[in-house]
């Protein structure tokens, strides 16, 4: 056979992006055929949909499946994965005739080859366990409301009986009264004040600018020794490579202006 022909295999897998119902419908459409017909494609196998096409043509219907959400691959006829994974009949195991007495009529059996399993790939969202082996659908569980009531949507959604009291606090409040303006707020034990004596027979007042430290006071400044730099002065308004803040250019809304002729 020539490798010219092509055949468009599908094996149950959809675009990424549609969904399994809208994909069989547009099958359906495109190929006119009932719904358990294109059931019967989606069983994870290789299934030609068409064969022996040219390459331009298998192209096309390529495009066109794709774009209904079938996830469909171009094979050379000679090679297609459909004819591999059909499954070969088993081989007739012949059955011996009557003993006779003649030597010839005992014929060698046939031993039967056995055939290999054809495993495929199900499309997603499908169920791999037949309806026999499936766990049975858990009982629902029943709920009961009858302690349940609806109230109004604004108050309290606790009765009064079963709102917490608020614990009052005890407050300590001493024997304290007020006292009239301008009254004196301590007892005679603590009055007068005892004065501070201060001796300002050897104070003076300095004059203005004048050093208040003598020469053994001051603190003791080292110089801080400064080499030659390479540096000087920027020009007034020079970028010296500061961070700019990131100011949003306005963009004021000019539609209701209009120019008038000052004549």
């Amino acid at each position: 056979m020539s490798t010219s022909e092509f055949d468009i295999i599908f094996r149950g897998d959809i675009v990424f992006g549609h969904q399994l119902t809208e994909v069989k419908l547009k099958l359906q459409q495109l190929f006119k055929v009932d719904a358990a017909k294109v059931d019967a494609l989606f069983t994870g196998r290789p299934v030609p949909l068409k064969r022996k096409l040219d390459e331009a043509t298998a192209h096309k219907y390529r495009e066109v499946l794709l774009k209904a959400g079938a996830q469909v691959e171009i094979c050379p006829s000679d090679s297609s994965p459909a004819t591999a994974a059909a499954p070969k009949p088993a081989p007739v195991r012949p059955v011996a005739p009557a003993p006779v007495n003649h030597p010839a009529a005992t014929a060698a059996i046939t031993p039967v080859t056995p055939i290999a399993p054809v495993w495929s790939i199900a499309p997603a969202g499908a169920d791999l366990l037949p309806a026999n082996q499936r766990p049975a659908a858990a009982a629902p569980v029943a709920v009961d409301l009858s302690g349940l009531s609806l109230r109004a949507q604004s108050g309290n959604l606790l009765d009064a009986s079963e709102v917490a009291p608020t614990p009052v606090a005890t407050v300590a409040v001493p024997d304290l009264v007020v006292a009239e303006a301008g009254a004196t707020l301590s007892d005679e034990d603590h009055l007068p004040l005892p004065l501070v004596e201060i001796e300002l027979e050897d104070w003076d007042i300095a004059e203005a600018g004048a050093d208040l430290l003598r020469e053994d006071e001051r603190p003791l400044v080292v110089p801080v020794a400064v080499g030659p730099v390479d540096f000087g002065l920027a020009p007034a308004g020079s970028d010296l490579g500061q961070l700019k803040p990131q100011v949003k250019p306005l963009n004021p809304d000019i539609s209701g202006l209009q120019l008038v002729d000052p004549s």
